[in-house]
């Protein structure tokens, strides 16, 4: 090969690096462009992407999830026997009602990834991105009970909302974003929530916003014992969990940025905790003094990791894991309600939908008191 050849493949070896640097530096992956298909939806969809017996199929290839699905929790007043039926389809992975985040006017996404899950009063709520980068991020809100849509809500801009959390005591969502380079938490009051409506194709309001000064992105969310707990997911090496304290009125403790005439809470503020974690980790949950996290990355199997709850851990070391369970691929968030862990997956997402191992499309519990009890008595034993 002649000497100019090897200065040509060597400069494209070096610009193709720097591209994959440049574009996968703080996102989970090298961000991958598609074309998103077309529709003539007009609003967000609630229909499946799979069928009811290929959701079936893919549970039943990992045993354990799929006897702590069915599980139920007999004092439960709601208590019956599950089925596949139950679990509620996640919606708006065909079509999304959403704003086009360069013109400002309503616009159609197909293109969706679901990222979070929590349980806000009687609402299922879930989280989604425009694989493209080019709509606005959207939240699901759904009955709880019934399973019906009942908004889709659109937030300002193209945040990444891997994480969202609900304080019960302030009434109000956390959701994870990013602001001028920097990591940030937003809150939603569930009064807002409810009232908001998309015809004025503006997105919802905020009623708090912090900048956190010592994460370097927030990549998931949980809140517990009147604080929040962000972690930062890092694909190559140790993440972290940082805790932020919130006030008995559920602001968040910081510096504030903007004036007093807001109104709007804006602050730049610090953890009070910080532990590393394992790498790939999408998710935190709490229950019963356990300390519950998800690991995931691509199409490869899925991991939660239990450890026994500890404030004074500064490590979440693979080897302390009580106990892990292998789950289906794509796993992003966890969120713990009344017993029940709830887990989410993108495997559906347009995305990914031919390249996925598995196929889920709906939002899976577990049920987390049974789980609980076999390990106490591994433990034990």
């Amino acid at each position: 090969m002649k000497k100019s050849s090897w200065y040509l493949l060597i400069g494209t070896l070096l610009v193709t690096i720097g591209m994959y640097t440049l574009m996968g530096w703080g996102h989970k992956s090298v961000k991958r462009y598609i074309t998103q298909p077309t529709t003539t939806r007009t609003t967000t969809n609630t229909d499946a992407v799979y069928s009811l017996n290929t959701f079936e199929k893919t549970l039943k290839r990992y045993p354990s999830v799929d006897v702590l699905a069915l599980a139920n929790d007999e004092t439960n007043d709601n208590s019956h026997d599950l089925t596949y039926r139950d679990f509620s389809i996640i919606p708006g992975l065909k079509a999304t009602t959403t704003i086009d985040s360069a013109t400002g006017e309503r616009a159609m996404g197909t293109a969706m990834t679901p990222q979070g899950v929590t349980i806000a009063g009687k609402y299922l709520v879930t989280s989604a991105y425009d694989h493209d980068e080019r709509l606005n991020s959207v939240l699901y809100v759904q009955d709880l009970k019934t399973k019906r849509l009942i908004k889709t809500v659109v937030l300002q801009g193209r945040p990444h909302v891997g994480g969202i959390t609900y304080d019960p005591n302030a009434k109000q969502l956390w959701v994870c974003g990013r602001r001028d380079n920097w990591a940030e938490v937003f809150a939603i009051s569930l009064k807002t929530l409810e009232s908001y409506q998309l015809s004025k194709n503006k997105p919802i309001t905020y009623s708090q916003r912090a900048l956190l000064g010592t994460i370097s992105r927030a990549s998931f969310i949980t809140y517990h014992k009147q604080s929040l707990f962000v972690g930062f997911f890092n694909p190559r090496g140790a993440g972290n969990i940082q805790r932020y304290l919130l006030d008995k009125n559920g602001r968040i403790q910081g510096q504030s940025l903007v004036g007093r005439l807001s109104t709007q809470v804006s602050v730049l503020t610090n953890a009070v905790l910080r532990q590393d974690t394992l790498q790939k980790i999408q998710g935190l949950a709490f229950y019963d003094g356990y300390a519950i996290l998800s690991q995931s990355f691509g199409p490869g199997r899925s991991k939660l990791y239990i450890f026994k709850e500890d404030p004074n851990k500064t490590i979440y070391h693979k080897s302390d894991a009580l106990t892990t369970v292998t789950m289906p691929s794509h796993l992003e968030q966890i969120s713990n309600h009344q017993g029940r862990l709830y887990t989410i997956y993108e495997s559906s997402a347009y995305a990914y939908r031919k390249t996925s191992h598995d196929h889920i499309d709906r939002v899976v519990s577990l049920d987390l008191k049974d789980f609980i009890t076999l390990i106490k008595k591994e433990v034990k034993s």
